[in-house]
């Protein structure tokens, strides 16, 4: 009795929740694209934190997701955040530090952007 009850209430929440749409929140962007669409907002986080990514290898978010995700979670990283609010036009520039179990290598970079419907746009930019 107890597994039929079981399966049936697997069964309805299957059913409730396979009914909620989901909805795309934004866009999500990355190395050239990023590039043509917000340089001078980038250009804008290199130079208020005087950094000289060039030297740098790029890392992409989903496309070396394993080797992103071996930096995320073993190395320390500096992130420079870039927060537009559109309806205002308001930027918001910050840093962040995460302690890695390994020290920084000052060796990579990954460059994201989400572009919210909410009308918030963030850049990140991560030094690993």
């Amino acid at each position: 009795m107890k597994k039929l009850l079981l399966l049936g209430v697997f069964f309805i929440s299957n059913l409730a929740f396979s009914q909620i749409p989901l909805k795309k929140a934004g866009n999500f962007y990355e190395l050239n694209d990023l590039w043509k669409r917000d340089s001078v907002s980038i250009k804008k986080i290199l130079k208020k934190f005087d950094l000289n990514i060039s030297k740098l290898d790029t890392v992409q978010f989903f496309g070396q997701f394993d080797f992103n995700k071996e930096l995320h979670d073993n190395y320390s990283y500096t992130s420079y955040v870039y927060k537009l609010y559109k309806d205002t036009g308001a930027v918001e520039m910050k840093t962040y530090y995460h302690s890695g179990g390994k020290p920084m290598l000052n060796k990579y970079v990954m460059i994201v952007c989400f572009d919210a419907f909410s009308g918030v746009k963030t850049i990140t930019m991560k030094v690993f």
